[in-house]
């Protein structure tokens, strides 16, 4: 028996939760984020009440737009401050008490400029890189330029093409990178990147699009520079996710809840070590994981 199932079968007490947004929290409809769910709502609310317990957001979102459902979600939770926002897939902790950035990571890749020109040969794609400095690169092609031009809007980025000289100066302040494809499979592209270009991992959302994000950063590393800071124990967190960019938190946590829209499960991670799978067809999963450690 594992640490996690003995660690259940004592039901203890949760204190700190760790969601993702898109597919976790904001569902059913996952880019709808005013669509949670009353009943999920209402379960943080009482999660909440004792004022010894903590809600803490974790997205791949940036700041600027996770704090919009930041503010959204205290406003229904009675003026609950939300302590911490997990942005950029742990590229950015951001005290929201403070409003300060108080932690960031950037990634070089060395094998960015490869993972391009691999997937360009191949297959009909767009790529777009955020950095640090609100500086959104794309190349020079007219497709690539009307998306990413919505995308700058979204991330409040000033729109730049990429060149050559980005990647042989060793490009640094680099914090998402996300592919559009156009032949509907992402996740084959999946699979074919993590196997030959071992510095990734990826993220899919839905079937056109997704995610590049460096092993060396994830939402559990920001997890444990909040911890570190508050005195908190690993032993009293649960991490909440559906996607690739949330196995580290749930795997990591000391405890953790896999969440799907489907009765099978969709994505990977080491059964050993999470405690509960739910469907979040409903839009109740946070709601079902609160219930099931906290009560």
């Amino acid at each position: 028996m594992s640490e996690k199932e003995l660690k259940y079968l004592c039901k203890p007490q949760i204190k700190i939760i760790f969601s993702d947004l898109d597919g976790t929290l904001l569902s059913p409809h996952k880019w709808f984020w005013g669509k949670i769910r009353t009943y999920t709502l209402s379960t943080i609310s009482k999660f909440l009440e004792d004022g010894e317990h903590h809600f803490i957001l974790a997205t791949g979102r940036n700041v600027s737009r996770a704090l919009a459902i930041s503010n959204w979600l205290e406003y229904r939770l009675g003026g609950y401050k939300i302590p911490y926002l997990i942005c950029l897939n742990g590229g950015v902790l951001f005290d929201n008490r403070s409003k300060e950035v108080i932690y960031s990571q950037s990634f070089r890749c060395s094998q960015l400029l490869s993972l391009i020109q691999y997937l360009r040969r191949h297959y009909v794609v767009i790529f777009l890189i955020l950095t640090e400095d609100k500086e959104l690169y794309t190349d020079d092609q007219s497709l690539s330029l009307i998306v990413g031009r919505k995308f700058a809007k979204k991330y409040d980025a000033v729109l730049k093409i990429s060149t050559v000289e980005n990647y042989r100066n060793g490009w640094g302040k680099i914090q998402k990178v996300v592919f559009i494809t156009l032949h509907k499979n992402s996740d084959k592209l999946r699979v074919l990147i993590e196997t030959k270009f071992s510095e990734f991992y990826v993220a899919t959302h839905g079937a056109w699009l997704f995610e590049v994000i460096d092993r060396k950063i994830n939402k559990f590393s920001a997890i444990r520079e909040i911890i570190r800071r508050e005195g908190w124990a690993l032993s009293e967190c649960c991490g909440i996710g559906n996607e690739q960019n949330d196995v580290s938190m749930i795997e990591g946590c000391g405890f953790g809840a896999a969440v799907d829209f489907s009765p099978e499960i969709t994505f990977k991670y080491d059964p050993n070590l999470i405690n509960f799978y739910t469907s979040n067809v409903d839009g109740k999963a946070v709601a079902r994981t609160i219930e099931k450690f906290s009560t």
